[in-house]
């Protein structure tokens, strides 16, 4: 059962080459600033985790209410701290904590610690524990408060420039997490180019199908190996079940279909009904998924979950030990100073 859960997901992941047609299609229907990454991320941990959740909530919905694309990855950082201007206890019965808060909301690159824009507002609240008092502070955050259109356009602005003044780095930055097997990674770093930043768009999606395609190659060849080390000992089952990972495109799929051809040869005749029908099954799986997506049913951002999903659930199988396996790593935010430099 669990086998077959994790070949419908690859099933859905081998369908990568869409996601250029769906993401360009999608592009068409954006605003260019709309498809600006942000990463909304509460890096103070002086505010208590529940108020923290809540707030990152907010700003989630601010991102997305501004035209920005609200991800885990992205360099581009949005972030807050909160100072206590006043505390006191209160003379009720039960005692409560009052606060004033000075929240303030910053947009920037965190990767190099670069500040882009920033606002404060002071915030009152009360509650019975020093998390509630945040808590009901943090509920005069409006997400509609037209000072965080002007924190968005401005960050927006510093990012586009990031991008025309920054292409080639950007560009070689993601081929290098490539080349480290890293490539979800990779591709986030190349779909976070906004299209308004043209030529380094057109660059970037290009690059991405590079990084999809070395991907599907590296499955391709797991696979492979397994079915090859399983057919050597003459284990047909095993030989069989590794090969229905191998993509269709993938570089090694002329010798996957050789070995395919060579191990049914070898079947009897009930064996051989039991291949032939799961065949037809992952290539039926395939075509209805390869023709929702191109009607643009599923998403850029859901293909690339599954690819990840497919790279985990390859590695797991064929018991590889690899780089395949490690999920990509995050940005590691490098904030001068308290906040940015």
């Amino acid at each position: 059962m669990r086998r077959n859960f994790l070949i419908c997901i690859l099933c859905s992941a081998l369908s990568m080459p869409l996601f250029a047609q769906e993401t360009a299609s999608q592009a068409g229907r954006l605003d260019d600033n709309g498809r600006i990454a942000l990463t909304p991320i509460v890096l103070d941990e002086d505010i208590p985790a529940g108020a923290q959740k809540q707030l990152l909530n907010k700003m989630s919905q601010i991102a997305a209410k501004n035209g920005c694309a609200a991800t885990g990855n992205s360099r581009f950082i949005f972030t807050c701290s909160a100072d206590i201007l006043t505390k006191d206890i209160t003379a009720t019965a039960p005692p409560m904590h009052a606060y004033t808060v000075a929240l303030t909301f910053y947009i920037g690159d965190g990767v190099e610690g670069r500040l882009f824009s920033s606002f404060s507002m002071d915030l009152q609240g009360a509650g019975q524990t020093p998390e509630k008092a945040f808590i009901s502070a943090f509920k005069g955050v409006r997400t509609n408060d037209p000072d965080f259109k002007a924190l968005l356009d401005k960050g927006k602005k510093e990012i586009i420039a990031y991008y025309n003044t920054n292409c080639d780095m950007v560009i070689e930055d993601a081929k290098t997490m490539v080349k480290r097997h890293e490539y979800s990674n990779a591709i986030d770093v190349l779909t976070s180019v906004p299209s308004v930043c043209e030529e380094c768009y057109r660059r970037a999606q290009d690059e991405s199908l590079n990084a999809y395609q070395a991907w599907r190659d590296e499955v391709c060849d797991m696979a492979l190996n397994k079915a090859q080390a399983a057919w050597a000992t003459r284990d047909a089952k095993a030989a069989a079940e590794a090969l229905e990972y191998v993509p269709t495109d993938g570089a090694c799929v002329g010798q996957a279909n050789a070995l395919k051809s060579e191990i049914a040869a070898k079947l009897d005749a009930k064996e051989r009904q039991e291949w032939e029908f799961k065949m037809r099954q992952y290539e039926d799986q395939q075509a209805e998924r390869a023709e929702r997506a191109a009607n643009g049913e599923i998403s850029a951002v859901s293909q690339q979950q599954e690819l990840q999903a497919a790279t985990n659930a390859v590695a797991e199988y064929t018991g590889d030990n690899g780089s395949a396996k490690a999920a990509p790593p995050k940005p590691k935010y490098q904030i001068k100073g308290k906040w940015f430099k």
